[in-house]
């Protein structure tokens, strides 16, 4: 199994040797152009250039061989395509200028087609939390039967994460928009900043402040972390599925769910479990690229081996895990008769605090209180009663809650409390609120 299984196009285009070739080729026309603007090379060298430079692989593959350098090869190749007007290429440059700006490049365009699909995933889940926004279902802490929430504010908190992941990527994104063309390490001794500037500018990038042989890998690993955090939320959407799903609980599936080449009866949440899955992979990127971070002196080469690796199989994942994800939600099917259901097993367990805050209410002191619910609630275990007739029938609530009280007690829709509150708090956030993407 390879990663192409998990790439989808265009994400995967991105990291392709063509690809990589064609944004050193950019870097490389940009610095060039650029310098003839400051009187560094001889006028019309960037045109002369720019209409014979051609990328062959196969030259380029062979000079490899040779050289064992990249980029090196790549130089030797476009001079051959060029003539001797490709001397001028990578003038005052170091291999570290092209490719710290080329990847700088690939990493914006990566991150905007991650941010599209993030937008996807809000889409789908906005509707589903509005859909939903009232449907009952029991809360689970510890996985343990807990009061009464919403299906609608189970997506709704989903949305509202998905909110601070996009604007992670968004800082990310313009962390990483930065390029270098400052030499070998960094003191533009033989390329001038103002070159810089206006080479950087014409490719969509910003100068790094200050560079070394390199721009600083914190950057990077920013980047890393915010594709972290945006696997992180799908695998909690996943998870979330599974556990529903289970032939226990019951109240979601998947909408093609797949089967058992042994047991025929299966719908397994296969897409769910897989998305899980490929969040551990995502996050352990994040150790690695922070150690990329140090490096000897100026620079060294240790993280350069890990980039190659890590950088591609983050956004081939991360693109397809929102890709995804999307499907997933937009195709969840959903059971509100199941969750109601399991709501009324709960034989009133889940209302205890109502129950709880009334007593204390009558005047009975908190801990009395809660010593007495304690009680009730394990006879109505013990009994397979409901606890609000437990409770009816002992002689301290009757004497301190009325009938009226105990059904307030025990009441759904007081135990859900003000589901509208949650979500006009999402859109005071500034998010976009579901069922309001309009404005």
């Amino acid at each position: 199994m390879t990663l192409d299984r998990y790439a989808l196009a265009p994400m995967k285009d991105l990291w392709t040797p063509d690809a990589q070739y064609e944004n050193w080729l950019r870097v490389e026309l940009a610095a060039l152009a650029a310098l003839e603007e400051a009187d560094g090379v001889p006028a019309g060298t960037a045109a002369t250039v720019s209409a014979r430079a051609r990328i062959d692989r196969d030259r380029i593959r062979a000079w490899e061989e040779e050289t064992g350098h990249d980029l090196l090869a790549f130089l030797w190749a476009l001079e051959e395509a060029v003539g001797p007007e490709g001397r001028w290429l990578h003038y005052g440059l170091t291999s570290s200028d092209v490719k710290d700006t080329a990847l700088a490049l690939t990493l914006v365009a990566g991150l905007d087609l991650v941010l599209d699909k993030a937008a996807r995933l809000g889409e789908a889940v906005g509707e589903l939390a509005e859909r939903h926004r009232d449907v009952p279902i029991l809360g689970r802490t510890h996985g343990q039967w807990a009061e009464p929430t919403t299906f609608g504010r189970k997506a709704l908190a989903w949305y509202d994460e998905l909110g601070r992941v996009v604007s992670r990527l968004r800082r990310a994104r313009d962390g990483i928009a930065v390029g270098k063309l400052s030499g070998a390490v960094g003191t533009h001794a033989h390329y001038p900043p103002q070159a810089e500037e206006r080479a950087l500018a014409s490719l969509g990038l910003r100068p790094c402040p200050i560079a070394t042989q390199i721009v600083s890998r914190d950057r990077h690993a920013e980047v890393l972390f915010a594709l972290a955090s945006a696997a992180s939320l799908v695998e909690k959407i996943a998870l979330e599925v599974r556990h529903l799903s289970r032939s226990e609980v019951g109240e979601v599936a998947e909408g093609r769910p797949e089967g058992s080449s042994a047991m025929p009866h299966k719908k397994n949440p296969i897409l769910s479990e897989r998305l899980c899955g490929l969040a551990r992979v995502v996050r352990a990127g994040i150790g690695p690229a922070w150690e990329d971070n140090a490096l000897w002196h100026e620079r060294d080469m240790s993280h350069s081996s890990v980039e190659r690796v890590l950088l591609p199989q983050s956004f081939i994942l991360v693109d397809y895990m929102l890709d995804r994800a999307a499907g997933l939600v937009r195709g969840l099917v959903i059971f509100p008769d199941r969750m109601r259901a399991w709501i009324e097993e709960a034989r009133g367990l889940p209302f205890s605090e109502g129950l709880l805050l009334a007593l204390v209410r009558s005047g009975l002191g908190r801990r009395e209180a809660h010593e007495l619910v304690s009680r009730l609630a394990a006879m109505a275990r013990a009994t397979g009663s409901d606890l609000a007739q437990v409770a009816a029938a002992d002689p301290i609530v009757r004497a301190r809650l009325s009938r009226e009280d105990l059904r307030s007690a025990f009441d759904l829709r007081s135990a859900l409390g003000d589901v509208g509150a949650a979500f006009d708090r999402v859109r005071r956030a500034g998010y976009t609120a579901p069922g309001d993407r309009d404005g």
